[in-house]
């Protein structure tokens, strides 16, 4: 059974992996936020938060990223960026959003673009 977050860090990049992608890092951080995974789709620097809801009781996954939470992870891109001299790069900020299905299965889904 699947309960830690790094658990469900490790399926989305496993997923991204079969899309195709690369994964460049995988928790990022700075004092001020922290980003899940960096990985490189195609010529893009995606920034991929991961979000895991059991039930959808008190919001979906996507719901549980807030304005705060974007401004969070926006401002630890731009420090990656700066670091690693990428700022001639395209970059995008997705999410993937891990439930479990009633099968006892777990759905992906990948939202591109999500927040800018």
């Amino acid at each position: 059974m699947l309960s830690k977050g790094h658990d469900y860090e490790r399926i989305a990049e496993k997923f991204l992996r079969l899309q195709g992608c690369r994964i460049k890092d995988r928790n990022y951080q700075i004092r001020r936020g922290e980003i899940d995974l960096i990985a490189l789709d195609d010529q893009t620097i995606v920034f991929v938060e991961v979000r895991y809801r059991k039930s959808s009781k008190f919001g979906t996954a996507e719901e549980t990223i807030t304005r705060n939470k974007q401004s969070k992870i926006i401002i630890t891109a731009k420090h990656y960026m700066t670091k690693f001299n990428l700022w001639s790069s395209n970059a995008r900020f997705d999410v993937i959003t891990i439930k479990p299905t009633i099968q006892g299965k777990i759905e992906i889904n990948w939202l591109k673009n999500a927040f800018s």
